[in-house]
């Protein structure tokens, strides 16, 4: 795997995606309440949250106990969010997932 080149991919897919996704569900980034992403890593992580203009407190990140566990890095993160009440009923919670294969999706649950 080429880290440096799909850190570049990366970070251009992403936050285009992102915007993809706000504009479809006629959503503003200021609508969302939490951004979910797959946890590749926090410094690819924080760029990325950077680059989009995503407040820090509105960005979960949960790698410290699991890592990068590939495929199921957002569903953990979505588990620990919720049992450590960061997401309640009501709230709009964008998830983005990227990775393999240079793929990547997003779609926003309401909870």
């Amino acid at each position: 795997m080429n880290g440096k080149e799909i850190f570049m991919f990366t970070s251009k897919a992403v936050p285009k995606l992102i915007e993809k996704c706000l504009n479809i569900n006629n959503l503003l980034l200021d609508e969302i309440d939490l951004f979910i992403f797959h946890q590749a890593n926090s410094f690819m992580l924080d760029h990325i949250r950077r680059k989009i203009k995503i407040p820090k407190e509105k960005f979960y990140i949960y790698l410290e106990d699991v890592g990068n566990t590939v495929s199921s890095t957002i569903p953990i993160a979505l588990d620990h969010a919720v049992k450590n009440k960061k997401i309640q009923k009501g709230m709009n919670v964008l998830i983005a997932g990227f990775g393999v294969g240079y793929s990547y999706g997003a779609t926003i649950i309401k909870y």
